[in-house]
This record gives structure tokens, C-alpha cells and sequence, in this order.
């Protein structure tokens, strides 16, 4: 009986809706208002599901952009501020592929990344892999669909970087402590650093353009040889990678064959 009661009474309030004009707008306004709150919600989830393909998607534009950049040769997309691409005359072309880091660790000393980008993707030994935020690493192994990579926060590499403003270059270095911050060495002490200077990639090795940041100057101090070791706080915190690009120069086959030429030379001079 309370169900054929309840259908009475909606049917008594259709009607009463659909007869009167002051009733009917009253519900177009709730029923419209009910729509599109449960639109709304749809949406959320939908575009929550869809996160993965949206951000795949900006990678690979981001990915495009910078290359554009820097083949003409900017460095800053806000600034729109110009720079010469490296030591062989800006002749260099790099590429970047977008990729996931399917794998990291900071508590080592000698810590690594995996990326779910291989050979198959264009990935070779040897790539630098960067971020929004600067550099993380070089690829040590490429596999069909993903690749091992050396971390910047780890013992066994260096990289060149330099002071941005005036260019004076050294070694970047891990000490296997902190994994907030790496050291700049080999720079001499009467070079004037101060606390917040840059700490850029140089372009003098064909792994990474010129003018990646790595981070920010916050002390400095005078080692054993006599030369400046300058504390450098990382721009990317490698506690929170998930997404980076691989950087690929186009002509570092042509390079590793000039490089070559430095072996056959010293042969031929020994005979």
C-alpha cells in the first residue's frame, strides 16, 4: 500500500508541475541544477582517468618545444634569452624524448633510475636525461623499452657545469651524503662566487646542452689543492621524479668519430 501511495503522489506532483508555469520553472531549475552537479562530478572523475593520457600528451609537446628552442638557439622561453649551443658553434642539434621514471633512489651512493624508454624509442648509452628542473642523470644501458640510467646523485660521475654569469666552468660531484645537494669543484679560488649564483650545464660535453640548470650556490669553501669546493643546492628534488625527457644529440655519432681520431694520431706518432 505505502508504494502505491508514494506512485499516487508523484504522479499528483507531476501533474500539478506540468500544469502550473510557476511549478514548472521551479523544476527545470532544480532538475538543471541536479544535472549538472552530477555532470560535474562526471567530469572529475573522467578527466582523473584521462590524467595519464592529458599529461603524456604535454611531455610530448613540451618535448617539441624544446627542441625548437633550442635550435634557435634560447635558452629561456620567458625571457626569450639567446645563447651560443656549445663550443663547436652552435652546430650541435639535440632532441628530447619524454619519458617516465619507473624507478629511483636517493639513499645510496651510487644510485640509478629506470626509464620506460629504450632503443625502440631512440635511446642510447650515453643520452643525459633532464627535467623542468635541471639535470638527473646519463643512461648506462638501453634495453628495448627501458633504459638503466647513473644518477647525478651518485658517486661515480661527473659532470661539466659552470657559474652562470661569468662562465668560469668545473666538475659537478656528488659526495654521497645529502641527497639535496652536489659540489662544484676544480674551480679556482680567486673567482668570485656568491650565495644564490646559478650552477648551469656548460655545453662542453655533447650530452647536455648549454645552460641546464642544476642549481643554486649556498656556500663555498677552499679544499686541500687550493681550490674553491662550492656547495650547490639542487633545483630538482630527486625525492619527487616521476617525469623527465632523455636528450639525445643528433650528431654525436659524427662526434665519437672525430674523438676517435685522437687515438689513431697518437698511434701514428709512436711509430
Amino acid at each position: 500500500m505505502l508504494l502505491i501511495f508514494l506512485f499516487l503522489e508523484l504522479i499528483a506532483l507531476l501533474l500539478v508541475f506540468k500544469k502550473n508555469i510557476y511549478h514548472e520553472t521551479i523544476l527545470a531549475s532544480v532538475s538543471t541544477s541536479f544535472t549538472g552537479y552530477v555532470d560535474g562530478k562526471i567530469a572529475k572523475v573522467t578527466n582523473y582517468i584521462n590524467l595519464p593520457s592529458v599529461n603524456n600528451d604535454l611531455m610530448d609537446e613540451n618535448a617539441f618545444l624544446r627542441e625548437q628552442l633550442v635550435h634557435l638557439g634560447i635558452k629561456d622561453a620567458k625571457t626569450k634569452k639567446f645563447y651560443t649551443t656549445d663550443s663547436l658553434g652552435g652546430k650541435q642539434t639535440y632532441s628530447f624524448i619524454p619519458s617516465e621514471i619507473v624507478n629511483n633512489s636517493i639513499t645510496k651512493t651510487q644510485n640509478l633510475l629506470t626509464i620506460n624508454k629504450g632503443t625502440n624509442d631512440g635511446i642510447e648509452k650515453g643520452d643525459g636525461i633532464i627535467t623542468n628542473n635541471g639535470v638527473i642523470g646519463i643512461v648506462t644501458y638501453a634495453g628495448k623499452n627501458y633504459s638503466r640510467a647513473i644518477s647525478l646523485l651518485n658517486k661515480d660521475i661527473s659532470i661539466n657545469a659552470r657559474i652562470k654569469g661569468n662562465k668560469y666552468f668545473g666538475t659537478i660531484k656528488w659526495d654521497g651524503k645529502d641527497p639535496r645537494f652536489v659540489q662544484l669543484l676544480e674551480i679556482p679560488k680567486y673567482i668570485s662566487v656568491k650565495k644564490g649564483d646559478t650552477i648551469e650545464t656548460d655545453g662542453k660535453s655533447p650530452v647536455f646542452p648549454e645552460g641546464i640548470t642544476i642549481g643554486k650556490v649556498v656556500s663555498k669553501g677552499i679544499d686541500a689543492t687550493g681550490e674553491l669546493t662550492i656547495q650547490v643546492k639542487l633545483k630538482q628534488d630527486f625525492g619527487n621524479l616521476s617525469h623527465g625527457y632523455v636528450v639525445t644529440n643528433l650528431n654525436k655519432a659524427e662526434i665519437k668519430s672525430v674523438e676517435k681520431s685522437d687515438t689513431i694520431t697518437n698511434r701514428q706518432n709512436v711509430q
